[in-house]
């Protein structure tokens, strides 16, 4: 990764880390302040995304290091570590939130006229947070493709959870504010559950990209079919892939004539290494083996 791309991908981030600073306070301050459960859990779920950006920071400047000695395959998998990360602190994030909604509907049930009406003024700052956030979603997901820069793409999916979690935020405080003060809290166990999912998401394909995980079985088909195509080749004996993060690595077993000599089963060998390159943009590099085929 060229410095001019590495140094906008963590503007990018510390926007969003500013804009996640501001919207905790304002959540927080004005859910504690104005009795909205809603607008303090989801203050706390952009105080988690504080936290993430500024660990995403930390991390993205050692991921786009280019490789050295120690680490000469790069070191973009601790971007892939970051992922998981990410993952594990909205789990967190989900059973706090989830926790407490629950238990503030069992306090309501046991005694509703203890419960007290949120101010108007907090849901006048979710509706303010739902718009800033759904912003922040666009800028994120247009900057994840530009760049195609995986942790980038995670924190636009957090940021259009945030915005879904908002609204329902926005809603629960609205009913609110027609004494059905148990939507505040309804809206909380919402925000949670949707957090719980990206959870699991993200869980799940940070694991699959430092488990050096195949891609899906239609990229590994198509690059079959291509070294097959190529002059000399009469079979793929053994074919592995590998995801890198957003690029893959290439291992192939090829089956060429028998009688060729080394410097012609050589030339072969190169020609399918450099037309995987060549078709296949995200693949960092194609090992090639030759085996002498036997029908």
């Amino acid at each position: 990764m060229n410095n001019t791309k590495r140094q906008d991908i963590l503007s990018i981030v510390a926007i969003g880390l500013t804009v996640n600073i501001i919207l905790t306070a304002l959540k927080l301050s004005f859910g504690i302040w104005g009795n909205a459960q809603a607008l303090v859990s989801d203050g706390l779920n952009s105080l988690s995304d504080v936290f993430i950006s500024i660990m995403l920071l930390i991390v993205l400047k050692l991921s786009t290091k280019k490789p050295d000695h120690d680490h000469p395959y790069g070191h973009e998998k601790y971007e892939g570590l970051a992922y998981f990360l990410l993952g594990i602190i909205f789990l967190i994030t989900a059973g706090m939130i989830g926790f407490a909604s629950v238990h503030s509907i069992i306090d309501y049930i046991a005694a509703p006229e203890t419960a007290i009406k949120p101010h108007l003024l907090t849901l006048l700052i979710s509706i303010f947070a739902l718009l800033i956030k759904f912003g922040l979603f666009r800028f994120y997901l247009k900057s994840g493709k530009k760049f195609d820069a995986p942790t980038i793409k995670a924190d636009a999916k957090n940021h259009l959870l945030d915005a879904w979690a908002t609204l329902f935020s926005v809603i629960g405080l609205a009913l609110s504010q027609f004494n059905l003060i148990v939507f505040d809290y309804l809206a909380s166990i919402i925000i949670a559950i949707f957090i719980l999912r990206l959870a699991l998401q993200i869980l799940s394909e940070s694991i699959s990209y430092l488990v050096d995980q195949s891609p899906d079985i239609d990229q590994v088909q198509h690059i079959h079919d291509l070294i097959l195509s190529i002059d000399g080749v009469l079979a793929v004996d053994d074919l592995k892939v590998r995801k890198h993060m957003t690029q893959k690595y290439v291992d192939v077993e090829i089956g060429v004539k028998s009688s060729l000599t080394l410097q012609t089963a050589h030339k072969i060998a190169e020609l399918v290494h450099h037309t995987v390159e060549e078709k296949f943009p995200e693949v960092i590099h194609c090992m090639v083996h030759v085996n002498p085929h036997r029908p």
